[in-house]
């Protein structure tokens, strides 16, 4: 069996086998040593070959708090790009619903008004709630994951509010 090939099979055996890890390279430069990223310990990932890892915390705090505790363990507040990103945490929300239904995610308005921003300074794409949007408050500056079946989506309110939130970290190669 030649390098070429035992290579290949050991990418896929990985994927098979669930470990969380994933070929980076293996595809596009099949010579080469396969790579693969890795979440954290307790991290998972929306799709495979995604470089953001997330972990719900179920810990009730306030915005900042949350933001504070990501950061020490290495990432900061989640934030969403894409629809099946979105799904994959709000099923990891709905799980949680006995605790709280809002978790808290890395999007805020609280330098101007009105001006989202992801703690990430990713670019801003969300999914607002329809009755958040009947509903924006000055003092509610910070947004959440609402799972509340009817009123799923972003929902801004109190920073100080205590909920479970998302972290998100990037994955390791």
């Amino acid at each position: 069996m030649g390098v070429k090939t035992v290579s290949i099979l050991a990418c896929v055996l990985v994927a098979l086998l669930g470990t969380g890890a994933y070929p980076s390279n293996c595809h596009n430069h099949p010579t080469s040593n396969c790579h693969y990223r890795v979440c954290p310990n307790g991290y998972s990932t929306a799709k495979a070959g995604s470089h953001r890892c997330f972990q719900l915390v179920t810990k009730q705090m306030g915005w900042q708090d949350a933001l504070d505790y990501c950061k020490k363990d290495g990432g900061t507040l989640a934030s969403v790009h894409g629809y099946q990103e979105y799904q994959f945490l709000l099923s990891m929300v709905k799980k949680t619903q006995g605790i709280s239904a809002y978790s808290w995610i890395g999007l805020n308005d609280l330098d101007q008004e009105g001006s989202f921003v992801w703690t990430d300074r990713s670019d801003t794409e969300w999914f607002w709630s329809k009755s958040a949007r009947a509903q924006q408050w000055g003092e509610e500056d910070c947004v959440a994951l609402n799972s509340y079946t009817g009123a799923e989506g972003f929902d801004d309110i109190t920073c100080s509010s205590g909920c479970t939130f998302i972290c998100m970290r990037a994955a390791v190669v």
